[in-house]
């Protein structure tokens, strides 16, 4: 009888210690808000117990790939943390916070975490605010650029529960644009366009035009310009009530949101107006250009993200300092903005001759004095077709004229 109670004790205390040394491999990927083409890499995976010590780390590479071996059973959560730059915040992600708030739009888990900002655990209009704000001034949100999904699961015999991936996202890129593995968002396309001629150390006023109609009710832009070459004053805007800032070689504008009144524009209007100087390294055979960053978005009356934003600039280009003249846009439709550089006081007039050599219209500018000025030619009632602008300048006994071609479409 004493040898089987010693043999069920023995077997007894070999399935006791089996029981506690079962060890498992735990491994996945982390993938930006779960997209399996976005996995993120430099992100310490966290292991930790129920009393929040760390069990083991991992960094993850380029496949965003972590694992953890030999874990024995318990209570345990994962979560993750990074030092990569955060990015993808567009206008549209404020917008989509807005429509969350007011309930129109609902959150997936992962952009409810991307859009708590502030991180109080509910999304309202503070973090509204806060996005807006890092639209304007590019300022850090309270959570830090990162945020990454966290889970709590126990280790069984069973392993029931174990998470096989971990989910991150850029505070604020509720709408998921960022791609980790190039940590840039392309520039969008805008046309060169014309130009505007000035010498160094010179004011100058440019445009950014619109290339197709569209019906916004907010906007928010990033444009990028040389500091090297170009300082930029002041902005302006069609639309009322838009707040701006410039700085580090970019210009913030912000404007509307999902309940203001849409505003529409047409082809080849005026979208927005920078007015600046040019540096003196701005030299002999110099150009500089505007672009638009690519994290700018407008947003329409649908409450949905203008795709495929088309817009024209100018070239800004070195010239010598004398009389200048030329305008833009050509070709235009309705109008067109002659701009007149005068490096001494004088009288001015601008005469519009049509293709036989006949004057359509005249123009008696004035007095202007040494600096840049704008004319604007409404050309409404012009009929389509080539036309020769002379501009006309009396400076004491010193005379100049300029010529420039002007191009009228339907």
């Amino acid at each position: 009888m004493k040898n089987i109670v010693y043999a069920f004790i023995i077997l007894l205390s070999g399935l006791l210690t089996t029981n506690t040394s079962f060890a498992y491999d735990l491994s996945g990927q982390v993938l930006y808000q779960g997209d399996p083409l976005r996995p993120v890499n430099n992100v310490t995976v966290l292991l930790t117990n129920i009393g929040n010590n760390t069990i083991q780390s991992y960094v993850t590479g380029g496949d965003g790939f972590y694992q953890f071996t030999n874990v024995p059973n318990g209570n345990y959560k994962l979560t993750g943390a990074t030092s990569l730059p955060g990015g993808g915040v567009t206008y549209y992600d404020a917008a989509m916070v807005f429509l969350h708030i007011i309930g129109y739009y609902q959150f997936t888990p992962i952009q409810f975490l991307a859009s708590d900002v502030n991180g109080t655990g509910s999304i309202n209009w503070t973090d509204y605010n806060l996005i807006v704000y890092h639209l304007l001034y590019n300022t850090p949100f309270p959570v830090g650029p990162w945020r990454f999904e966290s889970s709590t699961f126990t280790i069984t015999n069973l392993k029931d529960g174990v998470p096989h991936g971990l989910g991150g996202t850029c505070s604020g890129d509720i709408g998921g644009t960022f791609v980790p593995t190039i940590n840039t968002t392309p520039a969008l396309p805008l046309a060169q366009e014309g130009s505007v001629s000035i010498s160094k150390n010179e004011p100058f006023t440019t445009r950014i035009l619109t290339q197709q109609e569209m019906s916004i009710t907010g906007a928010g832009m990033l444009i990028n310009y040389p500091t090297n070459l170009l300082e930029i004053e002041s902005v302006e805007f069609k639309g009322a009530d838009y707040k701006y800032n410039i700085e580090n070689g970019q210009i913030r504008l912000v404007w509307g949101n999902p309940s203001t009144a849409a505003m529409n524009f047409s082809k080849g209007e005026t979208f927005i107006t920078i007015h600046g100087y040019s540096t003196t390294s701005f030299d002999k055979g110099m150009t500089a250009t505007l672009s638009l960053d690519g994290n700018t978005s407008l947003i329409n009356a649908s409450n949905q993200e203008v795709s495929n934003l088309k817009f024209a600039s100018p070239v800004i280009k070195y010239h010598n300092p004398a009389v200048r003249f030329s305008n833009f846009p050509n070709p235009f439709t309705t109008s067109t903005m002659l701009n007149i550089y005068c490096p001494t006081e004088g009288e001015a007039t601008i005469g519009i001759y049509n293709a036989g050599g006949q004057m359509v219209k005249n123009i008696n500018v004035g007095t202007v004095n040494a600096g840049l000025h704008e004319v604007l030619l409404d050309a409404s009632q012009m009929a389509p077709g080539y036309y020769l602008c002379k501009l006309h300048i009396q400076a004491g006994s010193n005379e100049t004229e300029n010529t420039i071609k002007l191009l009228k479409t339907k």
